[in-house]
């Protein structure tokens, strides 16, 4: 990370760092050294971002519903008013933030999971595309200068080469059903 300057500004409108002590520039850089290798360490780890995901959203569910369990069945199971609100608010509140954390976090490893579909289906498309590209390439690369040929050779009226230009369109398909639509 050579060339990174940490600066804030300073009271006299002079940025800090530009006259701080050997020391102090040193103790930042190797601070951000330190940060770097890091991150580097981070981006090289093979970690399944999805199956992380669905491992901790299952456990938060399961930890939520045992929660809720026992919030119910404290609350249940007391003889007074004011014990059975403590374990409704601390069973019942964190059991349902956990169900919905751990919900969550599967919807988001069913979203990681559509993406990472997504994006090896349309490489596949590309590979697809490009192979036959290359096919119409080598097995007909005259027919296209010959279309565009007979294309520069047609009469005004953009009639296909052999129709005369006075000749009449076809007619547009008629309906096969009695009401007009379409079969």
């Amino acid at each position: 990370m050579a060339g990174v300057t940490i600066s804030s500004g300073g009271q006299s409108g002079v940025p800090e760092g530009t006259g701080s002590s050997p020391s102090e520039s040193q103790a930042v850089a190797r601070r951000l050294a330190i940060l770097d290798r890091g991150v580097e360490r981070a981006r090289r780890a093979d970690w399944d971002v999805r199956q992380i995901m669905l491992v901790v959203g299952a456990v938060a569910m399961a930890l939520g519903f045992v929660a809720i369990i026992l919030g119910w069945y404290g609350a249940a199971h007391s003889a007074f008013l004011f014990q059975e609100i403590p374990y409704l608010i601390s069973g019942g509140l964190l059991g349902i933030a956990l169900v919905a954390g751990g919900g969550f976090l599967f919807f988001a490893a069913w979203l990681v999971r559509m993406i990472e579909e997504n994006r090896d289906y349309n490489a596949r498309l590309a590979r697809t595309l490009d192979r036959v590209d290359r096919i119409l390439d080598t097995v007909s690369p005259h027919a296209v200068d010959g279309f565009t040929t007979q294309l520069g050779n047609q009469p005004a009226g953009g009639a296909a080469p052999g129709a005369s230009a006075g000749s009449p369109s076809p007619p547009p398909p008629s309906s096969t059903t009695p009401g007009g639509g379409w079969g």
